[in-house]
């Protein structure tokens, strides 16, 4: 498991959840950490995040903060960062991420 701590922006696979890609099949899911939530009551620190294929952030999802290096598969490095971003966009403004190509 990777001991880089969640930060605001930080793109990563997912390791249960999978996306469709056009050219390889299924692939783990990439998405983005939207917010590191405050400790509520009795409720841990929340890592919140979106899919890049959820631009419009429809399904937002969120973990505790101890157990995020559990779905975490790997960081995406700058370039795979800039692809999603760019891929995000697309989605978000209804166009096909094979409009890229």
């Amino acid at each position: 498991m990777n001991s880089t701590p969640p930060e605001k922006g930080k793109w990563f696979e997912h390791a249960l959840e999978w996306e469709s890609d056009p050219e390889h099949g299924e692939r783990p899911a990439r998405c983005m950490i939207t917010q590191i939530a405050e400790t509520v009551s009795s409720a841990l620190p929340q890592v919140c995040y979106r899919r890049v294929d959820d631009p419009g952030g429809y399904r937002p999802s969120s973990i505790d903060i101890d157990l995020f290096p559990h779905i975490l598969h790997r960081w995406l490095t700058p370039e795979e960062c800039e692809l999603a971003q760019k891929q995000a966009r697309f989605l978000k403004n209804g166009f096909l991420t094979s409009d890229l190509m």
